[in-house]
């Protein structure tokens, strides 16, 4: 047999960086040039240092998400922040926290301030701030879930202790980079996806399906979560933003109240029982 019928072409597997592979075929049985040496050498240099990724069978193109997670160590418990890479054709991007902020979060910006929300009242006596506190801490069990009856003011004052603690920009994220942490480049209708899944998140089923009837711990939905690894951008409590909208929908509300497009306006004074809120970061 000739050598040329004992040879086949190998496809090599070379795993790069943050987990990117790249597929490389050589014609194995044959004998090398240099050229052919030095074409593979460079290929996994490629590979390795760039995190190419490209079709291991049938030429489709293998996806690549790259996550970057930051954590916030000023706060007890730490804060963890997601990498939001910038729009193709835009400068710069955000970290955005990969969580709501927490009832136990909440409470250290309270407990080291002495914060009592008195300097923009809830505009409801039924909503009073941090109304479902007793004795100046959540409920027992509540550590994890996001703070609510907080109006816009009330996170925008956690933000401000955040940045002077920190030294870094913390605010509320502007509409719009909710809405493209939440829907990403591809314009996704919920953050998982095109499809509405009834158990990736907590919305108004009464738990009969996702399991709360109430509040949530955050990060109970993993499946939920985007392709980056930001959760419950859907569901659980309304986010406020910096423009004063409310994003995300609550425990409470219809599949379509989760559409990651939707928003509402509410009164920047309201303390409800479903308002909350998560972080961004600038870089």
């Amino acid at each position: 047999m000739r050598r040329s019928e004992r040879s086949e072409w190998v496809q090599i597997m070379i795993k790069g960086r943050y987990g990117a592979r790249f597929a490389v075929q050589e014609q194995r049985g044959l004998p090398r040039s240099d050229r052919d040496v030095a074409w593979l050498a460079i290929t996994a240099l490629f590979a390795i240092w760039v995190g190419a990724a490209c079709a291991p069978q049938g030429g489709r193109p293998m996806q690549v998400i790259q996550r970057t997670t930051i954590t916030l160590n000023e706060v007890s418990p730490p804060i963890e922040l997601i990498l939001i890479p910038p729009r193709q054709g835009a400068v710069g991007g955000f970290y955005i926290g990969k969580y709501e902020i927490t009832n136990a979060q909440y409470k250290a910006f309270v407990d080291e301030t002495g914060y009592d929300g008195s300097d923009h009242p809830s505009s409801k006596f039924t909503e009073p701030f941090l109304g479902h506190w007793v004795n100046g801490t959540y409920p027992d069990g509540q550590a994890k879930h996001p703070a609510c009856y907080v109006n816009w003011h009330h996170a925008e004052a956690f933000c401000d202790w955040l940045s002077k603690k920190t030294g870094k920009v913390v605010r509320l994220p502007a509409d719009d980079e909710w809405e493209f942490a939440a829907r990403g480049e591809k314009g996704r209708i919920y953050p998982w996806g095109d499809d509405w899944q009834p158990a990736f998140c907590n919305w108004g089923d009464e738990g009969k399906t996702d399991g709360y009837e109430l509040s949530a711990p955050v990060g109970s939905f993993p499946s939920g979560a985007t392709p980056e690894g930001v959760h419950d951008l859907a569901g659980n409590i309304w986010e406020w933003t910096a423009e004063k909208s409310l994003r995300g929908g609550p425990w409470c509300l219809d599949p379509d109240s989760m559409r990651a497009e939707w928003k509402a306006i509410e009164d920047t004074d309201r303390a409800d029982d479903k308002f909350g809120f998560r972080i961004v970061m600038e870089p």
